[in-house]
């Protein structure tokens, strides 16, 4: 009895393949929103099971920080894939638009949108007014810089355990903000300027989904012969 390897065979059979042209298509597009919108659902999910199984840890914080900043760029995601639906190539009436919008801040593209859809936005009522507290936090992470304490040094009155309590309990500007509460709110106010968004530009939910198609269409088996 012989033993055979087959991997070795596996390589003769794709080595017996012949070598041919092709003409190669790729129509393929991917919208990394969806990625980051899944990972945003993916922390809150985690988040919100530690917290009902209250399994309090440092890791806890680290997953917030995580969440946030997911949501925030879904946001900038999901406006940028309306945003260039609805102002690119002309669209619209714009000549354009998208290309000197491309590298401005969330709130002036969300504006340049309104604009040409015509539909209001209360940068003072939910959702859209979680958009600058998170976009702030959002700069932070991305741009870290360093947070010193805004007093550095001052006059207290209180025992020593009080006043090194106090010290303790020091948070920078960032982890000040950054509190469950505002986690969840930032996320389903983001998922509701999307819907909103998407219903305004009437664009279907399966238009935002990454895909596409591939092929090869043969054009001549080369039978070893040189290309």
């Amino acid at each position: 009895m012989s033993l055979t390897d087959p991997a070795r065979e596996m390589g003769e059979e794709q080595n017996s393949e012949p070598r041919i042209r092709a003409k190669i298509t790729n129509e393929i597009v991917d919208y990394p929103h969806n990625d980051l919108a899944s990972a945003a659902w993916f922390y809150r999910e985690r988040l919100t099971k530690a917290f009902e199984d209250k399994a309090r840890n440092d890791g806890i914080f680290l997953d917030m920080i995580a969440l946030v900043t997911m949501t925030a760029f879904a946001l900038e995601g999901y406006t940028n894939f309306v945003g260039e639906r609805v102002l690119s190539g002309g669209a619209q009436g714009q000549e354009n638009a998208w290309d000197d919008l491309e590298r401005k801040p969330v709130k002036d593209k969300l504006k340049a949108i309104r604009k040409v859809l015509g539909f209001e936005i209360d940068w003072n009522k939910r959702p859209y007014q979680t958009v600058d507290e998170l976009i702030d936090l959002r700069n932070m992470f991305a741009h870290p810089k360093a947070h010193r304490a805004e007093e550095r040094e001052h006059i207290r009155v209180g025992t020593d355990s009080e006043l090194r309590q106090m010290l303790r309990d020091h948070r920078p500007a960032y982890e000040k903000q950054l509190t469950w509460e505002f986690a969840n709110i930032a996320y389903e106010d983001v998922e509701t300027i999307w819907k909103d968004l998407l219903a305004v530009a009437k664009i279907e939910i399966h238009e935002t989904w990454s895909g596409g198609s591939q092929g090869i269409e043969l054009i001549e088996v080369l039978d070893g012969r040189d290309n």
